[in-house]
């Protein structure tokens, strides 16, 4: 009888748990908002997003299309995205001025043949070498990461005196240097491999310095990494799968590639895709080489500790 008793209680219990336990719904995708500029940098994220990659992690990505990193990062300030492409000094410039944004993984860069800036000289400027550039003009974008890698890059060769014409739109930039109204010019590919076809010379670049001076950063607002660090996680996963698969049959990827990044037609058939890496923290080493340029340069307001604007959710 009282075996009899137990066996009805546990019965009864079983049944009440059941009955308490709410029916599992099927969870909802977290959805991140990116901003991307037309860029080799931001391929990956395509292909992540046109392959079904992101929704296999349990992500739902909407990627936003930007033609300026001025909009791209008023539209990060504001919220209207969660993340996106950038460079360092884009971040440690929004940090600055009070937007909690933070670097979650190196994105190009690592390596020096990874680099994107060249500094062209005009035709028949009679430049041919980096000492050349001693006391010449050169246009740049002022307080950006071009006037920070034309720095770099003429400190490293012992270049001490030019003069910087700032002119801030990139295709203004190379018309100029390609009519002779400066000496020379700093520009991001693939418009610098587009104006050497048309006649400027090669004097420097990034990818040719014996260390990597140039890196782009996947950035994510802070409020996103805090309250959705799996779903940060999840893209990063699916980023790095994408990577892997471009880097496996780069030719299976290579008219997407030319047409997202906007390789210039005349540049299309001897333009290089990268060999993009997979993502990995942001090194404490190259942070600290643009923070030093940003204030000396007066730019920031105090330091912006590494700790605060990178992080890395392994």
């Amino acid at each position: 009888m009282r075996k009899l008793v137990f066996v009805l209680i546990a019965i009864v219990l079983l049944f009440a748990g059941c009955a308490e336990k709410p029916a599992e719904k099927p969870s909802e995708k977290a959805k991140i908002r990116v901003g991307l500029l037309p860029i080799e940098d931001t391929f990956p994220v395509y292909v992540a997003k046109d392959e079904g990659i992101f929704a296999k992690y349990g992500i739902d990505v909407e990627v936003v299309p930007f033609q300026s990193a001025l909009e791209r990062d008023a539209a990060l300030e504001s919220g209207d995205i969660d993340a996106c492409i950038a460079d360092p000094l884009a971040v440690i410039l929004l940090r600055n001025a009070g937007y909690d944004v933070r670097i979650v993984s190196l994105c190009l860069g690592a390596t020096p043949e990874e680099g994107v800036f060249a500094i062209l000289a005009a035709p028949n400027s009679g430049i041919n070498s980096v000492g050349d550039l001693e006391g010449k003009k050169i246009a740049i974008s002022s307080n950006t990461i071009i006037e920070y890698v034309t720095d770099i890059m003429l400190k490293s060769y012992g270049v001490k005196n030019v003069e910087k014409v700032p002119i801030k739109q990139i295709p203004v930039r190379m018309q100029t240097l390609l009519a002779g109204k400066v000496d020379a010019a700093t520009l991001p590919e693939p418009l610098a491999s587009l104006a050497v076809s048309k006649g400027a010379r090669l004097i420097l670049s990034d990818a040719m310095m014996n260390r990597s001076i140039s890196q782009t950063v996947i950035v994510f607002r802070g409020a996103i990494i805090d309250s959705k660090p799996d779903a940060v996680k999840a893209f990063l996963k699916a980023y790095g799968e994408a990577v892997k698969r471009i880097n496996a049959n780069p030719a299976n990827y290579r008219q997407k590639f030319i047409e997202r990044a906007r390789i210039p037609a005349d540049v299309t058939k001897t333009y290089r895709m990268p060999v993009y890496p997979q993502p990995q923290p942001y090194p404490e080493e190259f942070y600290k080489e643009v923070h030093e340029w940003a204030m000396e340069k007066g730019l920031l307001k105090k330091e912006i500790p590494y700790e605060k604007a990178v992080v890395w959710l392994s």
